[in-house]
């Protein structure tokens, strides 16, 4: 028998107990529904899985009090308060595929010794509830005083984060009016204070000639790929590696590049290419794009997926170059090498890198809240991922990742520790109360 869902061990006092428990309840149906976003799927603007979670949880916050808008499914947002000012709450209810190797449900919620796990635990739908909890908590306490909150807090549900072109963040932008501060809970404790820039380059190749029959390698361009298979005249060839955030390629193993290497030395034409180009190399080096700012570190290369379709191959490839860099600079030189070698890349749509001020209010006041609850007096940090804070002025990625603990995000087995996600309601609580008296 698998745990049960619910079965929740008792952590702390009888109030923080019953406040995991009720987040862990909220999660279980969003969890439960694979929201890939797969643009114009069945009808849907990113898909009918995102359609359906952004249904799930606009159905939550009306429960919970919240007055909701769904835009045709091309956004949909929940609001509480009053005021003219409007702070902002960016989370996603998109995921990437499961992948392999997992050991619970990767769409079920399963509790097993403090842990819940599942596939948007950590990203994004776990903290995203957590800070919705946040929210309500704090309108209750000023309920309770007979006043109600004197700002409006706005948490906009985004659909299609992890596939690179954030079509319901344009969507929103073009119709509603903009936040006037906010935050992310999609990336790293204390705050993020600067962001690469993220290259999503789409590459084609013929098929004629390659010594390919069939390729098949990966799952999405922003995860190391954990598997690789290729057929060629001499038979089938497969590779395993070790997944992780497509934004740290050094810390998995890539199974294109195990499988190319392969085909390399029995001289697979495209394999050879592919060798020359980017095997091994994370860092872009043999493209000649490597680069490097004193924030953000160097530039990072990940080849994410491979594919054979009709009569191409395509590569995806994602790379983060240091906000000091231009994108425009990076796709130039990429592509000058590329060509070379018989590929033609697809148009690229760079997401701008993010930089703020560490000494800001809206900063100060994000890192007030996480210091008062953990007593954590770490600066802000600069990262390669990708988060909303690029969506709009003045947001801040902050959390849910915490110091020193497991980051499993994009990986089997993705999971929250259910006394972290308790933190995270404390943390966004004291946060969201911050903004409202800045």
């Amino acid at each position: 028998m698998p745990p049960s869902p619910l079965a929740i061990p008792a952590r702390g006092d009888a109030m923080e107990a019953r406040f995991v428990t009720e987040m862990t309840e909220a999660l279980l149906p969003l969890l439960a529904i694979p929201s890939v976003a797969e643009h114009g799927r069945e009808g849907f603007p990113y898909g009918p899985g995102p359609a359906q979670a952004l249904g799930c949880a606009l159905a939550l916050c009306e429960r919970l009090g919240f007055r909701v808008r769904n835009a045709d499914g091309r956004y949909g947002y929940a609001e509480i308060g009053q005021g003219r000012e409007l702070i902002g709450v960016l989370g996603h209810l998109d995921v990437v595929e499961a992948g392999t190797g997992w050991h619970y449900p990767p769409f079920v919620g399963t509790v097993d010794r403090g842990r819940l796990y599942g596939r948007g635990t950590v990203d994004d739908k776990g903290p995203t509830i957590a800070a919705l909890f946040a929210a309500w908590d704090l309108a209750r306490e000023y309920a309770a005083r007979g006043e109600t909150l004197p700002k409006r807090i706005r948490f906009l549900f985004g659909q299609t984060e992890e596939k690179g072109r954030w079509t319901d963040m344009e969507a929103y932008l073009a119709a509603e009016e903009p936040f006037s501060c906010g935050f992310t809970p999609d990336g790293d404790f204390p705050a993020i204070y600067c962001e690469k820039t993220i290259l999503v380059v789409k590459l084609i190749s013929p098929l004629l000639g390659s010594g390919l029959l069939e390729a098949q390698g990966g799952t999405a361009y922003n995860i190391v790929p954990d598997r690789c298979a290729v057929r060629t005249a001499g038979g089938r060839f497969e590779a395993v590696g070790r997944s992780a955030h497509g934004s740290v390629p050094w810390e998995g193993e890539n199974a294109i590049d195990r499988c190319m290497a392969q085909l390399a030395e029995q001289g697979i034409p495209f394999a050879a290419a592919y060798r020359d180009l980017f095997g091994g190399d994370v860092y872009g080096e043999k493209l000649g794009i490597a680069c490097a700012s004193p924030h953000s570190g160097p530039l990072s290369l990940n080849v994410g997926t491979l594919r054979t379709e009709g009569e191409q191959i395509l590569l995806a490839l994602d790379i983060r170059c240091p906000e000091t860099v231009p994108g425009e600079e990076v796709i130039r030189a990429l592509t000058a090498a590329v060509s070379r070698r018989g590929f033609t890349v697809l148009p690229v749509h760079p997401q701008k890198g993010v930089y703020l001020d560490k000494e800001g209010p809206v900063m100060q006041a994000l890192l007030r809240a996480y210091r008062d609850v953990t007593g954590d007096l770490r600066e802000p940090l600069a990262i390669g991922g990708g988060t909303y804070a690029r969506a709009m002025e003045n947001i801040i990625a902050f959390g849910p990742h915490f110091p020193g603990t497991l980051c499993c995000e994009h990986q089997s087995d993705e999971s929250i520790s259910l006394e972290e996600l308790g933190q995270l309601r404390q943390i966004y609580k004291g946060a969201l109360r911050n903004l409202l008296e800045l």
